[in-house]
């Protein structure tokens, strides 16, 4: 492929900088200070114009030349508005060289990649970031380095607390960080083992990179050594750590657009990430929440049933990135993202509400879970239960779930029909009277409510251990676990039924071996018997009056 070669791309719509002009493509392999090229392409309004731009960086590219006319066409709305586009694939990803060793070379070449556009003849001084999930982590990886230049940012569904990525209180995120991991590790390299049957199921965890690619991978085995988010680890500049990411809003001064959805991996993270930004900086910036999933839409199993949601899709929130962008530009309003505030879709309630952060409502209500002990056996060599779906912390998103105790190792609890409408506002929680017959052990909990339709909708999950509060536990004796699940907005009506799952794992994460002390380290599992005592165990909501 030659080094560079520039395209004049017809019947395109006119740039709004410069009617009756015609755009050009560009496509380069860009050198990074390590030698190293990366394959970066785009489209620009016009030839001799200086525009703003925009950058996207992304690893899910196939390895082939992009066909720029088709792309051109594609960015017809960004040029009209007078955006050049720019793309390119991240390090050992699509047309790019090197190895891709997921957020390990974001930072640098992020910056690498800035410095090059600064030298086009076309750069007008102004640069926007665009993107989401990973696409938002190659920007916040060099964000708080704060470029002067970098006018403006649209990152979605991506927090910057790479413990929150990888682990649920200490349960690593087999499901989500795992096996994303494993399909990206240096994707590239046809030569590099990669034994398939490997599992994250396997004991003992911390031999997972040698087992599955036949090396040690710093990057992963790291994070499994260190579970605990208060481990020093998380702080230090250690392959994994993500330390690099941890105040790239807080460090940074140009206006920022989070989003997320109530059924996005990363909504708790990033309602984190706004209550523990000052007002001062959170000034320029704004967070939508809306309705979906990670994706931007809702799972096939809610279609027909969710009519009230807002649209199908993410774009009918009524604010697009290049919406913002304007607004940063020339500081009109921007359509349901305001500055210095959250904008929220309650679900069930079918409209959007404004307020300064997303809190936990003033009203706490405590709700039994019933009566009498209930109990089961975890193996953690049986292949763990596949609920369906997930409250906010894992991949999956809002799904409908399978009747009451649909295994012999899942307790379910279903609640009266409420007696009165109920607004929920923020972090419900639950409090579960266990016991076990091992001295650690693990206790997964999710709440569904049943609305008139008769199906189970999943609201929230969450996971914890008999050990996650530091506390050693004697076998045999009760002790009371604490859930606090993800951040959440929505309406039950009167007559709705809540239900509480227990069970001792999800298939979303790494079983745990029923042995105290690191997880990831147990070679020989036990097998625990379990219990629950529902009039010792509540589930707690948080409404308005």
């Amino acid at each position: 492929m030659k080094n560079y070669r520039l395209f004049v791309v017809s019947a395109l719509v006119a740039a709004t900088v410069c009617a009756q002009t015609v755009p050009e493509t560009f496509e380069e392999m860009v050198p990074m200070p390590d030698g190293v090229k990366l394959y970066t392409y785009g489209v620009r309004p016009a030839p001799g114009v200086k525009c703003p731009i925009v950058i996207v960086r992304t690893p899910y590219v196939k390895e082939k030349p992009v066909d720029l006319a088709a792309f051109a066409r594609e960015q017809d709305a960004k040029l009209a508005r007078g955006y050049a586009y720019l793309f390119q694939h991240c390090r050992g990803c699509g047309m790019s060289e090197g190895d891709w060793i997921p957020y390990e070379s974001e930072r640098a070449d992020g910056l690498a990649l800035l410095e090059w556009v600064r030298k086009r003849p076309w750069y007008n001084g102004e640069i926007f970031l665009d993107g989401g999930s990973y696409l938002s982590s190659v920007h916040w990886s060099y964000l708080g380095t704060n470029p002067p230049d970098v006018k403006g940012a649209c990152l979605s569904i991506q927090e910057v607390n790479r413990y929150n990525i990888v682990y649920r209180n200490g349960f690593f995120k087999a499901g989500l960080h795992g096996g994303w991991f494993v399909k990206g590790y240096k994707k590239k390299n046809h030569a590099l083992q990669r034994d398939k049957s490997v599992s994250f199921s396997d004991f003992p965890l911390l031999d997972f990179s040698k087992r599955y690619w036949g090396e040690a991978v710093p990057s992963l085995d790291n994070k499994l050594a260190h579970p605990n988010a208060n481990d020093p680890f998380w702080r230090s500049s250690a392959p994994g750590s993500g330390v690099a990411y941890r105040r790239a809003l807080l460090d940074s001064t140009m206006p920022v657009l989070l989003r997320t959805a109530f059924y996005d991996i990363y909504t708790e993270g990033l309602n984190d990430m706004w209550r523990e930004t000052p007002p001062a900086r959170r000034a320029n910036c704004a967070l939508l929440i809306d309705a979906y999933d990670h994706g931007g839409k809702l799972h096939k199993s809610m279609k027909g049933t969710l009519g009230e949601f807002p649209g199908g899709t993410r774009a009918d929130e009524g604010v697009s990135s290049l919406d913002w962008f304007d607004s940063c530009r020339t500081g009109r309003p921007c359509t349901n993202a305001v500055p210095g505030r959250v904008r929220y879709y309650a679900l069930w309630e079918n409209r959007w509400v404004e307020a300064e952060a997303l809190t936990d409502g003033p009203r706490r209500i405590d709700l039994p879970l019933g009566t009498g002990s209930r109990a089961w056996t975890y193996d953690p060599k049986r292949p763990l239960p596949d609920f369906p779906g997930s409250g906010g912390i894992c991949f999956g998103g809002m799904r409908c779930q399978p009747e009451p105790d649909f295994r012999d190792d899942v307790v379910s609890y279903v609640l009266p029909p409420l007696t009165e409408r109920l607004d929920v506002r923020g972090r419900m929680r639950a409090k579960l009277t266990v016991t076990s017959d091992c001295e650690d052990t693990c206790f997964y909990t999710r709440v569904s409510v049943k609305k008139p339709d008769g199906k189970w909708y999943l609201l929230r999950d969450d996971i914890t251990s008999l050990c996650a509060d530091g506390a050693d536990y004697k076998p045999g004796t009760e002790k009371v676990v604490s859930f606090r699940f993800a951040d959440h907005a929505f309406r039950l009506a009167k007559g709705d039924v809540l239900r509480v799952d227990v069970s001792s794992g999800c298939s979303q994460f790494a079983p745990h071996g029923n042995v105290k002390g690191l997880q990831a380290a147990v070679r020989t599992p036990k097998v625990a018997h379990n219990s629950v005592r529902a009039d010792a165990s509540t589930l707690t909501l948080f409404t308005l009056p």
